[in-house]
């Protein structure tokens, strides 16, 4: 009985809520502003003879949606008017037909959310209008202008003072960054076709816009994808099995590793096994100063470069072609940090040291992303 009793009153409490308290006090004072200027707009329209009333009730609940849920197609300013405005209308002229309570009240109610349906300016505190004013049998055609119009308005004003103040930018724009890192590289990981999709066959109305939740989503996927890199180390993915050159060996050597083992880069140590640079067939075709209709030894001959100290009397010495400095990582560095380097910089293979700096392995960019696709689960 006692884990039932958890079970059950675990069901009933909401989850906390993780808006911060500054963001809560925000919302507060942006209600408690936005209904101050309509109760004095109606303080003046009193004191000059204007016998209307001059609020409805309805306004607290939109308030709610115009500073506390701001992001909300039903708090943006179409649906706020348009749906306070068509509501009410909708609400006097049932009254005007209608006389019934029991039927005219469900009858108004129905009609307005249809209307709001059509018009996409679902809005949910205009359905309390259209109970409002049948239940105190208003009829007058003007209702609509004032207060109904004129609050609304007043308070879509407000809220786009006050929330832009504040760092809601309102009217909301769910066209947001979601930053420059190599997986954030797209503004929408989600297509709107897939998202269309599940919608539809969620088949409810969602208080969250399409982009909106198609942001979120990215968001999260961004989090959980920088979480499985930083998990998965170089160590773990690099290729132990390097082919690799002296800084001294002659360049046909390393033209015929290059050629028949299918490689697309080679790394060059010393006889510690640090990396001094690396060398590869763009180097070769970059360095070549002769047509390639000459034999092989005469292109070779063409692409020595200017002599390297200590290698003067190797005229086809590899430390004359090869790149210089070279991009290392260690083996302890994450995924994460190839992902800067492979998207980023645009290299296509990295060697990979130890704590030594000794030449351990090799990372390219199809190890890489063979990594992301194990990491992935697909259900």
């Amino acid at each position: 009985m006692r884990q039932l009793f958890d079970k059950l009153i675990h069901r009933l409490l909401p989850e906390a809520t993780s808006v911060s308290w500054s963001e809560r006090f925000r919302s507060a004072v942006g209600v408690a502003l936005g209904l101050a200027a309509i109760i004095s707009l109606g303080w003046l329209l009193t004191s000059r003879g204007y016998n209307s009333p001059w609020i409805v009730a309805s306004m607290g609940a939109s308030s709610f949606l115009l500073f506390v849920l701001p992001s909300s197609p039903m708090a943006q300013p179409w649906a706020v008017i348009g749906g306070s405005c068509v509501s009410a209308f909708i609400g006097i002229v049932c009254t005007r037909f209608f006389h019934e309570t029991a039927f005219l009240i469900p009858l108004s109610v129905g009609l307005a959310i249809l209307a709001m349906f059509a018009l996409r300016c679902l809005h949910a505190p205009a359905a309390a209008l259209a109970l409002l004013i049948p239940l105190n049998e208003l009829t007058d055609i003007y209702f609509v202008l004032f207060p109904v119009l004129g609050n609304s308005v007043l308070l879509v004003l407000c809220a786009m003072i006050y929330n832009s103040l504040t760092g809601k930018p309102y009217p909301h724009s769910s066209k947001e960054d979601l930053g420059s890192s190599p997986l954030a590289m797209r503004d929408r990981k989600i297509e709107d076709e897939e998202i269309n999709t599940v919608l539809a066959k969620y088949n409810q109305v969602l208080d969250i816009s399409k982009d909106d939740l198609a942001n979120l989503i990215s968001q999260v996927e961004h989090g959980a994808y920088q979480k499985k890199l930083q998990s998965m180390l170089c160590k773990d993915i690099m290729t132990t099995e390097v082919f690799f050159v002296a800084m001294d060996a002659p360049l046909d050597q390393a033209w015929n590793l290059l050629r028949n083992r299918h490689v697309k880069a080679l790394p060059v140590i010393d006889s510690a096994r640090r990396v001094l640079g690396i060398i590869t067939l763009e180097d070769f075709i970059k360095s070549a100063s002769v047509d390639f209709h000459q034999s092989f030894g005469q292109r070779i001959r063409g692409f020595m470069r200017a002599t390297v100290p200590g290698l003067n009397n190797l005229p086809n010495a590899v430390g004359q072609v090869m790149s210089k400095p070279v991009r290392v990582i260690s083996d302890d560095r994450n995924m994460l940090d190839l992902a800067e380097i492979f998207c980023v910089d645009g290299h296509h293979h990295i060697p990979v040291i130890n704590s030594e700096r000794q030449l351990v392995g090799m990372v390219t960019q199809s190890d890489f992303v063979k990594a992301i696709d194990r990491s992935i689960d697909i259900r």
